[in-house]
């Protein structure tokens, strides 16, 4: 028993050895007058046969060199919220030898009621396993401001805020499934408090990237707002597409909003510039959607500070999975 004991205890020790060599490795840092590339990935592993297909991006990630960072924009399988599958992810997020970043998604913590857990439950079990410090995620560590630093929003460590080469950077917790309401008065007060601090680090976002002169400002979370759907008519999501409507006209310089959810690919401008449809869209407006399960690949992000767009996007394909789909299996 004492041997046991001991073994446990030098494993703790070594595990708290890991976690401080790590948070004294951040990630480097880029000279704000360069540019960078970065990844997105989101909605993928969703079942046992896709494994090996969202590995095959993890590890193509890793081989590709000189990324400052990977943001997953939420959703982490499909089905069933566990401990260990949330353990599992770690240990994979962890081993990204680039910084990696997470969002939380509706398949991960608002829809766990279908597999017998408790939502808000499954939020703060995330809360702890992927939000634990200052830091990101991965091999290499990236210094991040999280919205708990303030007493007032003490429960919103998920919500992220880093700044690197002249970009403002931000997460907000925005999970498919209509935002979490609609369910029950408790789901109900839950998503109505988080919409309220959502909103206020929207805009604690937007003012620094004014204070700061940022390039740009980019946006994560993982629902599908609805852009289709008829302005003022879309409950869930309707302040956060008011804010972002007002903050982008406000800033005037490139806002980039990144979601996944639909699992459809795509790059448009659907921010109307006012509360009907057939407005013109706000120009300085983008959304990105990641690509999502079936399709198992990610999408480089190039920083350029002489492009007036300063973002330029480019579909990854990864080759293990080129022609793979959900069913298909593995291939």
């Amino acid at each position: 028993m004492r041997i046991v004991m001991l073994r446990v205890a030098l494993l703790i020790g070594l595990l708290g050895s890991l976690t401080a060599v790590a948070a004294a490795r951040p990630a480097r840092q880029v000279d704000p007058s360069g540019g960078f590339t970065f990844a997105l990935i989101g909605d993928l592993g969703y079942n046992s046969r896709q494994e090996p297909l969202f590995q095959a991006v993890l590890d193509d990630l890793n081989a590709t060199p000189d990324l400052s960072f990977v943001v997953h924009d939420g959703d982490l399988w499909g089905a069933g919220c566990a401990d260990a599958r949330y353990m599992g992810r770690l240990e994979q997020f962890n081993a990204s030898v680039h910084p990696f970043i997470f969002t939380p998604g509706d398949n991960d913590w608002t829809d766990c009621h279908g597999s017998g857990f408790d939502p808000v439950d499954r939020l703060n079990l995330e809360r702890r396993v992927f939000f634990s410090d200052g830091f990101s995620l991965g091999q290499q560590r990236l210094p991040v401001e999280r919205q708990s630093d303030d007493p007032a929003y003490a429960l919103y460590r998920e919500n992220l805020r880093w700044r690197y080469g002249g970009v403002t950077f931000l997460t907000l917790n925005v999970p498919g499934s209509e935002n979490n309401f609609g369910r029950t008065p408790e789901m109900d007060a839950e998503a109505t408090a988080r919409m309220a601090a959502n909103l206020a680090w929207l805009q604690q976002g937007f003012d620094l990237a004014t204070e700061t002169n940022s390039l740009a400002i980019m946006i994560v979370w993982q629902a599908d707002p609805g852009f289709d759907r008829r302005p003022g008519r879309n409950e869930p999501f309707q302040p956060l597409l008011d804010a972002l409507q007002e903050h982008a006209l406000a800033f005037v310089k490139p806002v980039v909003l990144v979601h996944g959810d639909s699992h459809y690919f795509r790059i448009d401008k659907p921010l109307p510039t006012g509360p009907r449809n057939g407005e013109a869209t706000v120009a300085n407006f983008t959304r990105v959607e990641t690509f999502g399960q079936p399709d198992h690949h990610w999408l480089s992000v190039t920083v350029d500070p002489e492009d007036p767009s300063v973002f330029t996007f480019r579909q990854r394909i990864v080759e293990a999975n080129r022609g793979c789909g959900a069913a298909n299996g593995p291939c």
